[in-house]
């Protein structure tokens, strides 16, 4: 696990400068070109020749933006991406200016002595709320270069509890960035022309997923993100199965997506010959990046693979490290193994179908309609019910369909 990237990867969406810059200087010396989509998005190819394969990590995380500035000199802010409020009081945040220049703040609360107890039964909604750069008057927040639509990100010190667990903020995304350096640095195969993404305002609405999608035209993703740890006090574990150390979840649905059916069985595969933990989740409620590359030129093969993540969008969040060395043990393994063949089977779907040979469907209905579905029973045992098999054999021309009992 590279500590060091982990600990600077952070920026808020609409503003990834900082974390573009680090994957450039972390990435230029082992690829063969760098590019950036109309939005921004980070792309590295590696190889030139063979099916191309691309392994997803969304740079930005959720944070805030300066939409007003009051006489006292607090500041009033709009939230980028999904926050629940009562994670946000009392946090501290850095406002960084347009000319770099990183301002601390926290965002504000009232003491309890200062509260009825009506008050405090009640939460603080978002427009209530305000941060409190230690100015006095407007003018001061502005000669300090503060200016509506500066961005704001949370801060948290980046920390490691025991030997397993790593602590926070913005782990929503910069363990998928951080994966996505890794695995561009370690994997050398020469089938197939790999490219590491660092997609911009996945948090807003996957718009660097549809760019950058459309920038390469991948042949088949691999999305990198992370998703609910439903192993703590308050959370439905069966809505939320995955835990931490268990290893990495192959996310089966979200808002946008489903999975290619034979990537899927290809991970599986690769997770039991590794010998890697694999977990399995769903989401209703969100997205990843998956959701725009799976539909884009006409469909793509594409599997998102989360990382279980305790306290997503807030200010501290927290994962395990054994999850995160699974998780690129189980890429690193499909990403080697990958040739043109390989690929293009993902989507050869008449392959998926034919299930029975023409000359097995003839046997065991004693005709055969090309192209047809066939019952067929097992005759070595009379108990076994009957099973529907589609017969190999393409209908001739001028020849329909049909079915045959």
């Amino acid at each position: 696990m590279n500590i060091e990237l982990l600990q600077q990867l952070c920026e808020v969406s609409g503003d990834e400068q900082e974390v573009r810059a680090i994957l450039i200087n972390t990435l230029e010396p082992c690829v063969d070109e760098i590019t950036f989509d109309g939005l921004g998005s980070f792309v590295a190819r590696k190889g030139n020749r063979g099916p191309k394969v691309a392994i997803v990590g969304h740079m930005d995380e959720v944070g805030f933006m300066v939409t007003h500035i009051d006489g006292g000199g607090f500041l009033r802010f709009t939230t980028i991406g999904g926050w629940w409020n009562q994670s946000m009081l009392n946090h501290r945040v850095t406002i960084r200016t347009r000319e770099g220049v990183k301002i601390p703040g926290v965002i504000g609360s009232v003491a309890p002595h200062a509260l009825t107890e009506k008050q405090k039964q009640q939460p603080l909604s978002f427009d209530e709320m305000f941060i409190d750069i230690g100015a006095s008057s407007r003018e001061e927040v502005e000669n300090r270069g503060i200016a509506i639509g500066d961005f704001i990100s949370p801060e948290a010190n980046f920390a490691r509890w025991g030997e397993d667990k790593i602590v926070g903020k913005a782990l929503d995304n910069r363990i998928g960035c951080a994966l996505m350096a890794e695995l561009l640095q370690a994997v050398d195969n020469p089938d197939i022309t790999l490219y590491g993404v660092g997609s911009v305002e996945e948090e807003v609405g996957l718009r660097g997923a549809q760019t950058s999608a459309e920038h390469i035209k991948p042949d088949v993703v691999v999305v990198l993100d992370t998703a609910v740890a439903g192993d703590v006090p308050g959370i439905d574990g069966i809505k939320y199965p995955l835990k931490l150390g268990k290893g990495p979840g192959l996310m089966l649905f979200d808002k946008r997506y489903f999975p290619n059916q034979q990537l899927v069985a290809a991970l599986k595969a690769r997770a039991q010959s590794s010998g890697a933990p694999l977990q399995f989740c769903t989401m209703k409620t969100g997205a990843t990046d998956g959701g725009r590359y799976n539909v884009m030129g006409g469909g793509r093969p594409v599997a998102a693979l989360c990382l279980p993540t305790r306290y997503l969008h807030a200010n501290s969040g927290m994962i395990s490290r054994a999850d995160y060395d699974a998780l690129f043990t189980l890429v690193r393994e499909l990403l080697t193994s990958l040739t043109t063949e390989k690929v293009k089977a993902f989507t050869d779907f008449r392959q998926v179908n034919d299930t029975q040979t023409h000359s097995s469907c003839i046997k065991a209905a004693n005709k055969c309609i090309p192209g047809s579905v066939q019952t067929v029973r097992d005759q070595g045992d009379k108990s076994a019910g009957s099973r529907f098999e589609r017969c190999s054999q393409r209908p001739r021309r001028g020849e329909a369909q049909g079915r045959a009992e």
